[in-house]
């Protein structure tokens, strides 16, 4: 009898788990889509933070619309902007970029502290440049001016420096210094501090940031004689591509020399955005 007791409680357990279901089920962790914003209350949705906008100071005449675009304007919008460039329109004071419908006053007022427009005795270099800090410690002049070095760091005129001198940036090595004047001289010189954004891989967040040390003090650029030059030499300029380059030629050997750029204007494939761009390195001497 013993011995059967002892074997009855080897057994059982082994017999209630095989026989016995747990009531209670696994559970798995599911995970569901974010539900759309239009199922959320307004006042919840504007407190999501927005993608971060960094403005730096600008001119808004002949902006590029990769600029613009920066600060959250459209197609559209720009293209209106654009189309009032077109016609004669210039901005003078920050108010004229408010009168313009395309502008909100929300807009007017994140932009108004960094809009930097000539006064009319102003020369293009005087608005385009951030005069270097004065220093009475120890100024240094580098290479004939193409730096300078202050209380605050070094300062690098963007028109003049070698790739010596952008190495004195933090954060910009041979690699970057390289680029940038190898893009400089295609483009025949920069004529505001924005074109920058156009070198290939400098990055963005660090751009913003080295923008406190450049300046624009000889924005003399090199022209492009438009009614001399092959395609060939006009595509070499990086705001020129193979296509425009031909057009330009093709419509200059059948109509003739071009006057002005509203002769170029008439050649239906160059936009709006490509004037903008170009039209500080045309030159229109026969």
């Amino acid at each position: 009898v013993f011995t059967i007791f002892i074997l009855g409680l080897t057994f059982v357990p082994s017999i209630w788990s095989a026989l016995h279901t747990d009531p209670v089920p696994e559970y798995t962790l599911q995970i569901f889509p974010p539900a759309p914003s239009g199922l959320y209350p307004k006042e919840v949705v504007d407190r999501i933070p927005k993608k971060r906008t960094v403005i730096h100071s600008f001119n808004p005449n002949r902006l590029p619309a990769k600029e613009w675009e920066k600060f959250g304007l459209s197609p559209k919008q720009i293209a209106v902007i654009h189309r009032y460039e077109e016609k004669g329109g210039t901005f003078r004071t920050k108010e004229d970029v408010q009168k313009m419908y395309v502008i909100d006053d929300a807009l007017y007022r994140k932009l108004a502290p960094f809009i930097r427009i000539p006064a009319a005795d102003q020369s293009v270099a005087e608005v385009n440049r951030v005069p270097p800090p004065q220093s009475t410690t120890y100024p240094v002049s580098i290479a004939g001016n193409r730096s300078k070095v202050g209380k605050m760091g070094v300062w690098i005129e963007i028109n003049r420096a070698d790739t010596a001198d952008w190495k004195m940036i933090r954060g910009i090595g041979s690699v970057y210094a390289a680029r940038i004047v190898r893009f400089r001289e295609r483009l025949g010189g920069f004529h505001q501090l924005e074109q920058l954004h156009e070198v290939y891989g400098l990055p963005e967040e660090r751009l913003e940031e080295w923008f406190a040390q450049l300046y624009l003090e000889s924005p003399n650029v090199r022209k492009l004689r438009v009614n001399q030059l092959t395609s060939d030499d006009m595509q070499k300029h990086p705001y020129i591509s193979r296509k425009q380059a031909e057009r330009i030629v093709a419509y200059r050997n059948q109509h003739g020399g071009f006057k002005s750029i509203e002769d170029m204007r008439k050649i239906l494939v160059l936009d709006t955005d490509f004037f903008v761009k170009i039209e500080p390195y045309l030159d229109f001497q026969r």
